[in-house]
């Protein structure tokens, strides 16, 4: 009981003690000399708020969303809620917990400073007068932090007439999300960032991105990251319409996952019409000390110092540099860095573009080649030698027919090769070609065509791979606009082997699929356009025999083959 005073009057009383959600009688009393008297009995019962929990979401490595819902304050008013967690069942208040507002109704929780990839235990609170009451227990684990697959594109600009666009291929039958990151030569520009942007990319999809909405008529490089750390690829397409071309020009390439302190471009010209630029991307917080040293027919190099400014792209042309000359390009760094070299002719009327190599191999592989046919192609093999000894090198031309081996040809240290496969093949051959080396080599191939035509000269290149892969990625494709999409694989194994190529549409929805038999050495061809695709796609190729390998490229046509684009595809083995 309680003792409240003496004498007559109104007077309150306060119950302590009691248990939790237990009914109780009380009476009040009052006491002189004759006796004591009761009042009437009343009945009460110490109820708790009930409060339920709330579904954990958007789990990370260390941070978890919960929350939960009052539905009855328990006859007194809650004066505190939240939830409350531990790595131990049933936490309770004495843990660490959240106080998320008062009163009834549901409330968001937002749980911070947990440890990465372990399991927790989480229940909502709710307190009032008579005590604190839980919702139910709930269990869930937090996440290993995840890598993001990054690429990197060193190219680019929406200045100068040029138009840049950004094509990703998502492979994964789920949903993910991309975060593009565009770096301006200009550091003042903040850091050489301008700008980012996320996209979602839906399941087994092509998805394209304009740059210039995001940054204007600036030139950039670009780093595209997928946030679940899933597969993706992405490469780069630019359009330009070149002194008196009937229609855009352009170029594309592929971009790359490995930034590297070397890099080997092999193709390269500032004399016939030619101007060549190489684009040096630098995606590091501090600034990039680059030498670029330029191999000549001649076997001559002449190498420069430069600086490349944090999260930044720097662009260098050939001619400043060492004036009229035919010259492969070596990039080193301090740190590492990407490396592309774009190239155009005739005041711009035609251009190429290409990612560089990171690593001389004795073997290189193109996938693409032609000769002949109505549009006149002529191909060309670029090999770098970046030895300080010569090196004997020997092509190999995989043709309908089978491979036909050519004479080996020497070259001298630190020097560049071109080869003309027209002088070596009949008109109208398809054709890959292998580079075999002495010592470690770089190959690239150029096409050309059109020339003496109403649309004029065209062309496109790309730089070769050292080794064959299981699966390529080939994110750009299109068949509507009058473009044409080809692509083209080479079976470099003494066996045949069975290919599936796989198409996946803008946007998502079901892929078109087939398969069919390459011979050994030899290559096929595929037309996009046969598939009944009327649209954008991306590529998928797949070798459906674990031990044989192949190389992949598409190549891009468009008014009539008056203008195309080239590149390898990405490869994830």
């Amino acid at each position: 009981h309680t003792t409240d005073g003496t004498g007559a009057g109104a007077f309150t009383s306060s119950i302590t003690g009691l248990s939790i959600n237990t009914g109780y009688h009380v009476r009040a009393y009052a006491t002189n000399s004759v006796g004591t008297s009761y009042g009437a009995d009343v009945e009460f019962n110490t109820n708790t708020p009930t409060v339920t929990t709330t579904a954990v979401s958007n789990i990370t490595s260390t941070t978890a969303d919960s929350g939960g819902n009052v539905t009855d304050e328990g006859g007194a008013g809650v004066t505190a809620r939240g939830v409350c967690w531990s790595t131990n069942p049933n936490p309770t208040t004495a843990d660490d917990h959240t106080t998320d507002g008062t009163g009834a109704g549901a409330f968001t929780s937002s749980i911070t400073g947990l440890s990465i990839n372990t399991g927790y235990h989480v229940r909502a609170y709710a307190t009032n007068s008579v005590g604190t009451s839980y919702g139910a227990d709930v269990e869930f684990n937090t996440l290993n932090p995840v890598e993001p697959t990054t690429w990197y594109l060193a190219e680019g600009t929406n200045a100068w007439g040029f138009n840049t666009y950004v094509t990703i291929e998502n492979p994964n039958s789920s949903a993910v999300s991309a975060r593009l990151t565009y770096m301006n030569p200009n550091p003042a520009s903040g850091a050489g960032v301008v700008g980012t942007r996320d996209v979602t990319l839906p399941p087994l999809s092509q998805t394209t991105i304009s740059s210039e909405p995001d940054i204007g008529a600036v030139d950039f490089s670009t780093r595209v990251e997928c946030l679940e750390g899933k597969q993706i690829a992405v490469d780069r397409t630019m359009f330009w319409t070149g002194q008196g071309a009937p229609s855009p020009e352009g170029h594309s390439s592929i971009g790359t996952t490995t930034p590297s302190k070397t890099w080997y471009l092999p193709e390269g010209s500032s004399n016939w019409g030619f101007e060549t630029w190489t684009l040096i991307q630098n995606p590091n917080a501090a600034d990039a000390h680059v030498k670029i040293t330029y191999m000549t027919e001649t076997g001559t190099p002449k190498e420069l110092d430069r600086t490349v400014a944090a999260r930044s792209r720097a662009s260098y042309s050939m001619a400043a540099d060492i004036g009229a000359a035919d010259a492969s390009i070596r990039v080193t760094s301090d740190m590492p860095v990407v490396a592309e070299r774009s190239m155009y002719r005739n005041n711009r009327r035609e251009g190429s573009c290409s990612i560089g190599a990171t690593t001389p191999a004795a073997d290189y592989f193109l996938a693409e080649g032609a000769t002949g046919y109505d549009a006149g192609f002529s191909t060309w093999v670029l090999v770098q030698n970046p030895n300080d000894s010569d090196v004997e090198v020997t092509l190999t031309y995989q043709t309908p027919e089978g491979p036909k081996p050519q004479a080996p040809v020497t070259m001298g240290a630190n020097s560049r090769k071109t080869v003309k496969v027209n002088d070596a093949l009949p008109p109208n051959t398809d054709v890959s070609t292998a580079v075999h080396g002495s010592k470690p080599i770089i190959a690239e191939r150029a096409m050309y065509w059109g020339e003496g035509t109403p649309l004029g000269e065209a062309m496109h290149a790309s730089i070769g791979l050292d080794s064959a892969h299981m699966s390529f990625y080939l994110p750009d494709g299109q068949t509507s606009e009058s473009r044409e999409t080809w692509t083209l694989i080479a079976n470099p194994n003494p066996a045949s082997v069975t290919v599936r190529v796989t198409y996946l549409m803008q946007g998502g929805g079901t892929p078109i699929t087939f398969t069919d038999e390459i011979p050994p050495g030899t290559r096929s061809t595929y037309n996009m356009a046969d598939k009944g695709i009327s649209g954008r796609a991306s590529i998928m190729v797949e070798s459906l025999d674990g031990a044989c390998p192949v190389i992949a490229e598409r190549a891009m046509y468009w008014n009539n083959r008056g203008a195309g684009t080239d590149t390898i595809g990405g490869f994830s083995d």
